[in-house]
């Protein structure tokens, strides 16, 4: 059976939330986990707000992610 790799394209923040968390079953508390994930990592939220990161955007570029990717690792 082969594994599908992470593919770096436009995400909803539920979207990635839901890779990073897969056992997390409530998709807010996934949302909240990694946005918390976020604000502990002070580079790389200098770079997402550099990037045009709005905290209350739904939806994350493909720059955004690959960020996300290059600071947190794959999901």
């Amino acid at each position: 059976m082969k594994e599908q790799s992470f593919r770096i394209s436009p995400y909803t923040k539920r979207e990635l939330a839901r890779l990073y968390f897969p056992r997390t079953e409530n998709v807010e508390s996934a949302v909240a986990n990694l946005r918390n994930l976020f604000k502990r990592n002070k580079e790389l939220m200098d770079s997402l707000q550099k990037s045009g990161y709005n905290p209350h955007n739904k939806c994350l570029t493909p720059r955004q992610v690959r960020l996300i990717v290059d600071y947190l690792g794959e999901p």
